[in-house]
């Protein structure tokens, strides 16, 4: 019996894959990045040098807790994050689009350790805090939520975001209409006295389905393979 071609397979196989690449990319509805931030900017980072600020406000977003909203300039020409300290907890203001019922999504964004002033060196993030994120129906129900841990600042590359570190939170949707994202310390950090991490370049992001023609392409590769197998 005569073999099925490997380069005719090899190709069927790269644009069956190619095909699932295509769908697989995520759809961007929403990006937050905080750099709108304005607050009183009164000393510089333990360590790091870098500016800080407490009392600001982010358009969009309402707050709550100590001296809300805490934030660092990680360049030192307005590329802010948000810093959780103690109660702080911040609430988007305007719903998102993005909860249509039995749809995927994810919640994107990069998180790290915080501090204040080189005075305040006992409200550095430590190992076990941890921050909550949470997706919110319209009546403030929970849809979604994840506690992310940033480590210790004490850790050596683990100050602010150079860690590296990067979330994701998926949920699906339930259809019940728009959704926004709550962001503060979780249970066991709240109250401690301690900036539970801080995070920055938040996206929300439609997780497409692989299309059904490729999904009918990797079922006939795979009907070829096995032909090929007993052959």
């Amino acid at each position: 019996m005569k073999q099925p071609n490997r380069n005719h397979l090899g190709l069927c196989a790269s644009g069956i894959l190619a095909s699932l690449s295509c769908t697989a990319g995520a759809a961007t509805i929403f990006t937050e990045d905080f750099n709108s931030y304005s607050g009183d900017q009164n000393t510089t980072q333990y360590e790091t040098g870098l500016k800080v600020a407490f009392g600001g406000d982010v358009a969009g977003w309402s707050k709550s807790g100590d001296g809300t909203m805490h934030s660092v300039d990680l360049s030192g020409s307005g590329n802010w994050a948000i810093m959780f300290w103690q109660n702080n907890v911040i609430t988007q203001a305007i719903g998102i689009a993005a909860n249509v019922s039995s749809t995927s999504y994810e919640v994107n964004f990069d998180y790290g350790t915080a501090v204040y002033a080189a005075t305040n060196t006992d409200q550095r993030t430590l190992i076990g805090d941890e921050l909550l994120v949470e997706v919110l129906r319209a009546d403030d129900s929970v849809l979604a939520s994840q506690s992310f841990l940033p480590g210790a600042w004490d850790d050596a590359g683990n100050h602010n975001l150079d860690g590296g570190l990067q979330g994701t939170l998926p949920y699906v949707g339930d259809g019940t209409g728009d959704v926004r994202l709550r962001i503060g310390p979780a249970a066991g950090t709240l109250n401690q006295g301690r900036f539970a991490g801080e995070i920055d370049n938040l996206s929300v992001n439609l997780i497409p389905e692989p299309s059904s023609a490729a999904l009918l392409g990797l079922g006939g590769l795979a009907l070829v393979l096995r032909r090929r197998r007993s052959a």
